[in-house]
């Protein structure tokens, strides 16, 4: 059997072994961290258990430590852990001041905004599957047959465990970037092989090798203001993030050839 930690193994390889966690800021669904180094990454973060609130996130003491050390948390089964070791992995690849002359450069210049607007045209006509229940999907879902797959779903949404049944069988899948969290990544692109593939949302490790891994794209976040990222955290304002320091960026496999 494969080993089941490949695709964590590599991007971790990713992370520098000097750089160390500088700050730390979390809301309600999403947490941001900050190396010493200028990177800056995001993830998002799981509800938590009844009763808590997400100031229990602070009980993770992970200011000044090794970014390599707390992005090797991306493989805990705390999956509060998980997030804040995926946006360490984050603060890695998702940051120009690290990776000027990689592609996610080019990508930010050429390929900005959101993803499902960027590949509207491509589902035209297709079966198509997302995981995770995105906002702005209504105009994707009058191109295509869409199917919405959700650990907690809507009305017209298939729970998550219909995977299984429905994604050998589409075009093109959306995956969420939090799959890497709660680790059903590397089974998800088992059942996607046939598909095209783009894995979408903040959460996103933009790093090509990716690409070689069953992925045709990514689409994810790249943090310009930190100061205004981090306010839009607190305020628990989700779509503040895109316009008060984040810019959507998509990645795909061809542009990087």
């Amino acid at each position: 059997m494969t080993e089941r930690w490949f695709l964590y193994d590599a991007l971790l390889d990713s992370v520098p072994g000097t750089a160390l966690v500088k700050a730390f800021t979390y809301g309600k669904h999403w947490l941001m961290l900050e190396s010493d180094s200028g990177g800056i990454g995001l993830a998002q973060h799981f509800p938590l258990a009844q009763g808590m609130d997400d100031s229990c996130l602070s009980r993770y003491d992970i200011v000044g430590q090794p970014l390599r050390r707390v992005a090797e948390q991306v493989k805990s089964w705390d999956f509060n852990a998980a997030s804040i070791g995926l946006a360490a992995l984050n603060a890695a690849n998702n940051t120009l001041a690290l990776v000027q002359q990689s592609p996610l450069r080019a990508a930010l210049d050429r390929y900005h905004g959101n993803a499902f607007d960027f590949f509207l045209s491509e589902a035209n006509g297709k079966k198509v599957a997302v995981i995770g229940h995105f906002p702005g999907l209504a105009q994707l879902q009058q191109r295509c047959e869409l199917s919405i797959l959700e650990r907690q779903p809507r009305p017209g949404d298939f729970p998550d465990t219909a995977a299984e049944y429905i994604l050998p069988h589409q075009d093109l899948v959306f995956i969420t970037g939090t799959t890497f969290i709660n680790k059903t990544i590397t089974r998800l692109l088992e059942l996607t092989s046939k598909a095209k593939v783009c894995l979408v949302g903040p959460s996103t490790p933009m790093n090509p090798l990716l690409f070689a891994h069953g992925l045709s794209s990514l689409s994810g976040l790249v943090v310009v203001d930190a100061d205004g990222v981090a306010a839009a955290l607190k305020d628990d304002d989700c779509e503040a993030i895109f316009s008060r320091g984040g810019r959507k960026v998509n990645m795909v496999a061809e542009s990087c050839l």
